[in-house]
């Protein structure tokens, strides 16, 4: 089935403006990158654009990245130094499981976006 990143992001953009708390997941980090107009000109702006009258802040994306997921040239690169620099998202980069369950738990309950 294909995927659609932008799609994906969109959605969730829209649905955290409506007052839900959306977990965007995108099979691979490498894939993000059709989704970055979303995220960065409407996911990090949203707030701003609007005076505060509007928010994607309950926005979650959740993506693996890197090596050791053996996926080849495609499936570990390590973008997240672009959102890394973008104001108004959040990264987080967990080093274990633990912290792994942690962040994501914490990024859900943020009014941010991460």
């Amino acid at each position: 089935t294909p995927l659609t990143e932008q799609g994906i992001v969109g959605f969730a953009n829209g649905l955290a403006a409506q007052g839900s708390i959306p977990i965007a997941e995108i099979q691979f980090s490498d894939y993000i990158f059709p989704a970055f107009d979303q995220i960065v000109n409407e996911t990090a702006k949203w707030r701003y654009r609007s005076g505060g009258q509007f928010s994607c802040g309950t926005l979650t994306i959740r993506t693996p990245y890197g090596g050791g997921i053996a996926g080849g040239h495609y499936h570990s690169q390590s973008p997240e130094a672009f959102f890394a620099h973008i104001p108004g998202i959040k990264v987080v980069v967990p080093r274990n499981p633990y912290q792994a369950k942690g962040l994501l738990l914490a990024s859900i309950r943020d009014d941010n976006p991460v």
